[in-house]
């Protein structure tokens, strides 16, 4: 409505033109590349370090990714993680299985890395005897006298070793020690052809369906849990237990059960327990603000090989561990309650399914009373022996194995009593632990996580990128697909420590690509191995030419904090370190590099101590030199781009400042969109955009600027085809890079001249 003024005098007005939502949240780096545990191909957001180790595990030496993370958040306070697994499986074909008294004691596995068979050839046993005693013989390994039995001295993992990087050609893959100890060996030990165990791409870990109760003769599935993060690891971090199972009813008139999952770490005992997150008085009523999935949550990200995103589930995850998948509505009837498990899957993969040892249950919760109620039912995680060869079943599942001799759990089968009220001496049995299978690397445990010298095209960090369609080189481009996404994900740098140009071209070119078509990150890029000359580094620096990436030279030694041993790693695992330092200090347009702010936080050494004149070289061939100087420690000493025509964009300040001033544009001039294309709408751009870069001028990022957003670009033409132009001129400041005095030496007499 319009002012009304009516008696004469003095009014003031605010018209405020500069409010636009914010638009910029805090931006960090994203690392692209294998670690221990996590979400695979999912970029996920960090803040802590505890964070980091929590959700993708703590640096031991095992990948650079790790350490690369851990020393960017020293400085920085976000970071994005995009963890790189393979997705194309392995096949162990083969194997060879041991079996007495008719049950699978133990599988060999071969040592070669990939799908290669065992080198073994036939075996010789001590038949008739009571001692579980057989000879082995084959290529490679002679004659070799082994054991089943777990106390003799050359037990069969005693003699091939449990590790898939053992000197024989096969080592054990499962041993079921309790079954050994009880077997009846008077048929002796025979060998079993098991047919190939394969395993698919990287997965995450499952529980079995949790059961109702018998329902008319009927035991229906309820929901089950899964782990967030993917690989093999997930299978063995944590458990989870039901208890306070209320019946359907009996929880203030509802019609639906009632009950309680507790999330546990995986080495604790029912006596002793270790709580992750507990979940009190949820239900299966999907209308309840205590459903399940509501509580736990259930969604979970998938993305494409072209970073397409799809979010699946209803309800937000609010465990940090697990999600929950629940059965549809109408498939289970109401009164249903959580009352036991699905069988477990066979952990091997035979022919006669049922020569695998079953999965062994704790049914003693139903000697629990109101005042003590430490026993859970399930699976069997503490007895001696039998918890050892459960925990075969806590591992990769080979497709097609099946259950086997596995049994479904309930209270009602195994312990008979019913679902029937909810008092405390009730209660107190109706517990059940469930444990993790299926999880995933995705890859054969044979294959070694190559470092340093060792690394080639075949194997860096244990992934093949040799070529642009081999199984590694595949697994980076979809994540480096995955954050190409700019409208999901906002970064401002991406590092793929381990890859290196030399050996993975069409990684390090798509990270180039992925960087360039988002034009607002900067790649952090390895070039050489660990052993290279600086003719190998100009080399590959020479056939690049991008301002959105910089490499650096040599690799540099650091402390491995686990170890307290010194480490080489390749300049981009301590490089965005510099850069985030660099940041806080200064700002994003100053040079990442020199005494001031290029300090290499835990670097020890460097593998080349250049020399002045090499250098030079380097720099000339737009390699970025890592010098060593005494007294000064080691510092990136260069900052240039590896773009070959000579601009301000050759270095690296004036590519972070655009990326800078672009990022702010950008995401705030999208809360221009739909606006009308008016004068007021041209001073809201310019009224928020000319302050910002005002304050890049006071803060030396800047010699000038203009912004124009007026009726010179947007003449009728312009506006009838509803678009809003505008432009921004910059003159970036420039870094002092060489700095040239002169010494004039005068003849007695001559005089200073004010």
């Amino acid at each position: 409505m319009a002012e009304r003024i009516v008696s004469p005098g003095v009014f003031t007005r605010e018209n405020d033109l500069s409010f636009l939502a914010q638009g910029i949240g805090e931006i960090g780096a994203a690392f692209v590349g294998p670690f221990k545990q996590g979400p695979a191909f999912v970029p996920t957001v960090i803040r802590t370090q505890s964070e980091f180790e929590d959700k993708f595990g703590k640096p031991d030496g095992t990948y650079y990714t790790e350490y690369a993370v851990q020393n960017y958040l020293r400085e920085a306070g976000t970071v994005t993680v995009v963890r790189v697994m393979s997705e194309g499986g392995y096949t162990q074909t083969t194997p060879i299985g041991l079996v007495a008294d008719g049950k699978l004691i133990s599988t060999i596995h071969s040592t070669n890395a990939g799908d290669e068979e065992v080198g073994f050839g036939v075996f010789g046993v001590n038949s008739g005897t009571a001692s579980g005693s057989f000879v082995v013989s084959g290529s490679g390994i002679g004659e070799v006298s082994s054991s089943l039995l777990p106390s003799a001295t050359n037990d069969v993992s005693d003699v091939f070793g449990e590790s898939p990087f053992g000197s024989k050609d096969g080592y054990v893959y499962s041993y079921f020690e309790n079954v050994a100890t009880s077997a009846d060996y008077s048929g002796g030990v025979s060998k079993v052809e098991l047919p190939s165990q394969v395993f698919l791409g990287a997965s995450v870990a499952s529980t079995p369906f949790v059961k109702s109760q018998l329902i008319s003769g009927e035991r229906s599935e309820l929901f089950r849990f899964h782990t967030l993060g993917h690989g093999t690891n997930e299978n063995k971090r944590f458990k989870v237990s039901i208890s306070n199972v209320k019946a359907a009813g009996e929880d203030g008139g509802t019609d639906y059960s009632s009950f309680s999952v507790t999330i546990r770490g995986f080495a604790d005992t029912d006596k002793r327990k270790v709580v992750l997150e507990t979940y009190n008085n949820v239900n299966l009523d999907p209308a309840s603000p205590n459903f399940i999935a509501r509580r736990i949550g259930d969604m979970y990200r998938t993305i494409d090989s072209n970073g397409k995103v799809t979010d699946n589930g209803d309800w937000l995850n609010n465990s940090k561990y697990i999600r929950v998948e629940v059965k549809a509505e109408g498939s289970y009837p109401v009164s249903a309650a959580p009352f036991g498990h699905g069988a477990y899957q066979n952990p091997i993969h035979a022919n006669d399914a049922t020569i695998v040892p079953a999965a062994v249950y704790q049914t003693n919760s139903s000697d629990n009373t109101a005042g003590s109620s430490a026993k859970y039912a399930g699976l069997d995680f503490e007895t001696i022996g039998v918890k050892g060869d459960n925990h075969h079943y806590l591992n990769a599942i080979p497709e097609n194995a099946g259950v086997g001799s596995n049994v479904d759990f309930g209270f009602d089968s195994q312990l008979s009593y019913v679902m029937s009220g909810s008092d405390s001496s009730d209660m107190v049995k109706r517990q059940f632990t469930l444990g993790f299978q299926s999880g995933f690397d995705g890859k054969s445990p044979s294959i070694p996580n190559n470092l340093g010298v060792d690394i080639n095209g075949a194997n860096t960090q244990g992934f093949n990128c040799s070529t642009s369609v081999a199984a590694g080189s595949v697994a980076y481009i979809k994540a480096l697909n995955a954050i190409s996404n700019v409208d999901e994900y906002d970064i401002n740098m991406l590092v793929t420590p381990g890859i290196i140009r030399k050996f993975h071209p069409s990684v390090t070119s798509k990270a180039i690509d992925v960087v360039e078509a988002r034009s607002d990150a900067f790649y952090i890029a390895d070039f050489n191995g660990v052993s290279d000359t600086i003719s190998e580094a100009t080399t590959q620096s020479t056939a690049v030419d991008t301002n959105y990436a910089a490499s650096y030279y040599p690799w540099v030694k650091t402390v491995d904090t686990n170890t307290n041993k010194l480490i080489s790693v390749p300049p981009s695992v301590l490089m965005p370190a510099v850069f985030a330092a660099n940041d806080n200090i200064g700002a994003e347009w100053f040079a990442p590099a020199g005494l001031n702010r290029g300090g290499i936080v835990g670097a020890v050494s460097v593998l080349n101590r250049l020399t002045h004149s090499e250098r030079d070289t380097l720099y000339e061939n737009k390699v970025n030199p890592i010098a060593s100087f005494p007294g000064q420690g080691i510092v990136a000493f260069g900052q240039k781009t590896l773009q070959d025509k000579a601009s301000a964009l050759d270095r690296i300040n004036v590519r972070r400042l655009l990326i800078t001033v672009k990022k702010f544009v950008a995401s705030t001039s999208r809360f221009l969109v739909f606006e009308q294309n008016t004068a007021q709408t041209r001073g809201r751009f310019i009224n928020t955009v000319q302050p910002y870069l005002e304050g890049i001028q006071q803060r030396q990022g800047l010699y000038a600027f203009k912004v124009v957003m007026d009726e010179s670009n947007n003449t009728p033409d312009v506006v009838d085809r509803n678009i809003l132009a505008g432009q921004i001129f910059l003159q970036p400041a420039k870094t002092a890079e060489f700095i040239v005095i002169d010494f004039n030496i005068l003849p007695t007499g001559a005089a200073f001249s004010a």
